[in-house]
């Protein structure tokens, strides 16, 4: 049976061995490892005899290739030295390295493996305040104000400089299976993104940015913000982070205005039009339906009949009215 077929349970004990393996490459002895999350990647805590906590990341579904990884990790090395952002600590193997990869034959290819330092707290969520998205704000800043001056010495980040970034477009081609009527309406939306990006890399440039600032990669704790996964870290303009982060809140304005006034009291908001803006917002809707296609997790391909449906009607509103909300009439619960 192919790994996508698989039941979660399943998909999960096929990458337990793979977890195993590339924990017998760090210093570290094992006592036990406990799945943390099992979605676009796989997440598992690590306790060790000594009373020590990581998090091994393993990239299932993610394509980023062993450069971008090694770009990656070297940045949260540095973050972690160089600045007060708490961010997950990549350790080094018995061989020095940031990273590793461990052949999985279920999926026909190397897994790339991260093994982090262990953050506490709780994760943001749904429902934060607006004092701490005031300081998701700050952070974001002060992680766009260190990526101006810091390129990666070793491996490279991908540049994010077309309409699908790095991915192939799945959406609107003779071989997708989205509606005509879908495609069209994903059409329109991606003419005013690619505007948008072309005249962001013109006007702002690029450096390095985190490309997934959600309420769901961060944590608080003892009155700090904790930012992790940066599996899709990338070279774009910093204005690529604050919408998305923005997506993510549409149902909440009070806590999109914290967000941008938090960000604004460290650095200035690159120039942008309300338009841009919004077309930014609505292009993470586009990414996700892109990269839903393909997803390898059981859980959810489930959920991809009612995402297609929700992002149909999501984009026709934003069509019409030029903004980009969650909260539309006819959009359904996701689960249940």
């Amino acid at each position: 049976m192919e790994f996508a077929e698989l039941s979660t349970r399943a998909q999960v004990a096929r990458l337990r061995w793979v977890a195993e393996e590339a924990l017998s490459r760090y210093p570290v002895d094992v006592r036990s490892l406990r799945l943390l999350q099992h979605g676009f990647n796989t997440t598992f805590r690590v306790d060790t005899e000594s009373g020590q906590k990581f998090a091994l990341r393993l990239n299932v579904n993610s394509m980023r290739s062993a450069a971008n990884l090694a770009a990656e990790a070297e940045w949260l090395w540095v973050l972690g030295e160089e600045t007060d952002i708490w961010v997950p600590v990549p350790q080094r193997t018995h061989d020095g390295a940031l990273t590793t990869a461990v052949w999985s034959p279920d999926l026909g290819r190397d897994v790339n493996t991260v093994l982090f330092s262990w953050l506490p707290g709780r994760t943001l969520g749904e429902d934060p305040t607006t004092d701490k998205m005031k300081e998701v704000g700050r952070t974001l800043a002060v992680l766009h104000r260190h990526g101006k001056t810091w390129r990666p010495t070793a491996g490279e980040l991908p540049v994010l400089d077309r309409p699908y970034w790095d991915m192939p477009n799945r959406l609107t081609g003779d071989d997708s299976s989205l509606s005509d009527p879908l495609k069209a309406i994903i059409e329109q939306v991606m003419d005013q993104v690619t505007r948008t990006v072309d005249s962001l890399f013109v006007r702002s440039g690029s450096q390095p940015i985190h490309t997934d600032p959600h309420n769901w990669n961060m944590k608080w704790y003892r009155g700090r913000l904790l930012l992790f996964d940066f599996d899709d870290s990338a070279i774009g303009p910093t204005l690529f982070d604050l919408a998305i982060s923005s997506y993510y809140l549409r149902s909440n304005d009070a806590n999109v205005d914290a967000l941008l006034q938090g960000y604004s009291e460290v650095s200035e908001i690159p120039p942008h039009s309300a338009d841009e803006f919004e077309a930014l917002v609505a292009h993470r809707n586009v990414l996700l339906l892109n990269d839903l296609l393909t997803t390898l997790h059981s859980g959810h391909r489930g959920l991809l009949p009612r995402f297609i449906s929700n992002t149909e009607i999501k984009l026709r509103s934003f069509l019409d009215t030029g903004v980009y909300r969650h909260d539309v009439d006819g959009v359904v619960p996701l689960e249940g």
